[in-house]
């Protein structure tokens, strides 16, 4: 399944995009550039991040038949909204 990034996320500061980098390195996912690839159980997303506009943009590109990447979707636009409220309510 190949779907391209299908999640955009503005307003991701260097300091959002590093915690989710962390977050990411604690399921076992090494986010290390700004853009990239990365696959854990046959789950594979891409990313591309522009720190100058603050511009995330994430997606789920391939899930194996077990797991819809629609739900990978969801879950990774559910972890990177926290962060943003989090960012907000600071």
């Amino acid at each position: 399944m190949r779907s391209g990034f299908g999640l955009t996320f503005r307003g991701v500061t260097s300091a959002i995009f590093r915690r989710l980098r962390r977050k990411a390195r604690q399921n076992g996912i090494a986010v290390i550039l700004p853009a990239g690839e990365a696959e854990k159980d046959g789950v594979r997303i891409q990313w591309k991040y522009d720190p100058e506009t603050e511009l995330l943009e994430v997606g789920c590109v391939h899930a194996p038949f077990w797991i819809d990447a629609a739900r990978v979707n969801r879950k990774l636009s559910q972890e990177i909204e926290s962060e943003l409220d989090r960012d907000r309510a600071a």
